[in-house]
């Protein structure tokens, strides 16, 4: 064999033990590979987020090893299908096509408030209200198969909360379609709670948020060790979720407190 060939065999193999090791040390740790997705007030780069703390609880009480991945939703569906994450949240099931048994999901880990919002002096209260109104929505957010099925209510869809909430203002929609924390958070942030009304204790719609796993069996031990710990979670009271008024409420280190609005 020339010394040419010797020298692009070794080249090789200096590359496969750089790398193949490093792969095969991944898995022996048992790393857990969770994908997610920015979301106002909930999951943040800097890991300040609600539910970035409410993952490391739940990991810790696993006591295994995580890394979170935050790119996009897409991505990290494509994640679970190719291999590449062990599991992503936050999910609803409006945003899953076909049955529920298709999926590989934990117990809800917080539930979704739909919530209306209008200005102060506004008579409409209730969803029924708005069928002869415009209510402004998020494009790609979730609202819930109730209010998607619903043919009587005209919504128009913007980019975010801001946008709804400005054009709320002017008067050129009656009402915001939005949820919590994130579109509470765009009415603190534009410092219009003296303009804008809401109750969070009267949700049009209540919706679960979970993780979704791999369809193996590594991903079904994964969504019953997280449920294993969500329950630990509330047994030490750091998290109570309630399905009927969609509260939920978690203790991580940092607390995220948001008043409610009457």
């Amino acid at each position: 064999m020339s010394k040419s060939h010797l020298s692009f065999l070794g080249m090789l193999l200096s590359w496969q033990l750089i790398f193949v090791p490093t792969s095969l040390a991944n898995q022996a740790d048992g790393t857990v590979k969770i994908g997610s997705y920015l979301t106002p007030g909930l999951i943040k780069n800097d890991g300040s987020g609600l539910f970035n703390q409410l993952n490391d609880a739940i990991f810790s009480e696993i006591n295994k090893k995580h890394t979170l991945n935050i790119s996009s939703l897409n991505r990290a569906k494509n994640g679970i299908k190719t291999g590449a994450l062990d599991a992503y949240f936050p999910e609803l099931w409006e945003q899953l096509p076909g049955n529920k048994d298709q999926y590989i999901v934990s117990d809800p880990i917080f539930y979704k408030r739909i919530i209306l919002f209008t200005l102060k002096n506004s008579q409409l209260s209730h969803i029924s209200d708005f069928e002869h109104y415009i209510l402004g929505a998020v494009r790609g957010f979730s609202y819930g198969e109730k209010i998607k099925s619903n043919t009587q209510l005209k919504l128009v869809y913007h980019e975010n909360d801001m946008v709804n909430i400005n054009l709320l203002l002017n008067k050129r929609i009656s009402g915001v379609i939005g949820g919590f924390p994130g579109t509470v958070l765009a009415v603190k942030k534009m410092d219009l709670n003296h303009q804008i009304k809401y109750d969070l204790n009267k949700p049009v719609a209540v919706l679960e948020s979970f993780y979704v796993c791999a369809n193996t069996k590594k991903g079904i031990e994964l969504c019953q060790s997280i449920n294993q710990a969500l329950n630990t979670l509330k047994q030490k009271n750091k998290l109570s979720l309630n399905k009927e008024t969609g509260k939920s409420l978690f203790s991580p280190t940092k607390l995220i407190t948001l008043k409610t609005s009457k």
